[in-house]
């Protein structure tokens, strides 16, 4: 923990973004432009599930959708989850989380102003 934020890791991206406290996995990866897989937002639709090392307060979820063996073999939902620690996450089939990043964007911006 550092000044009330933990870390989240993501893997294979390999990037660290921080989140607030009492702040879901979801909402601190948006605000760092990192386009973490979801739907409903409310822990009904199981879209947002990942993969996730380190203790996390699952808050609200169907148990359709992220049953307890889940939750004991590390996924959690991360519309709702909300880290206790600094953690590592993945995505559920392993791929890379699409990244959005603000240096990407004003560099997309220079490159369309010189080609003018």
């Amino acid at each position: 923990m550092q000044n009330g934020k933990f870390k989240i890791h993501l893997l294979p991206n390999n990037i660290t973004f921080l989140c607030r406290e009492n702040e879901t996995i979801l909402d601190a990866a948006l605000r760092a432009g990192i386009e973490l897989p979801h739907g409903c937002t409310k822990g009904g639709c199981g879209v947002c599930k990942i993969k996730v090392k380190g203790k996390v307060e699952f808050g609200r979820v169907s148990k359709v959708m992220l049953t307890d063996e889940e939750k004991e073999n590390g996924f959690c939902l991360s519309c709702r989850a909300i880290p206790l620690e600094d953690i590592q996450i993945s995505l559920v089939d392993g791929s890379p989380a699409r990244v959005v990043r603000y240096d990407e964007f004003y560099s997309f911006l220079f490159k369309t102003r010189t080609n003018l």
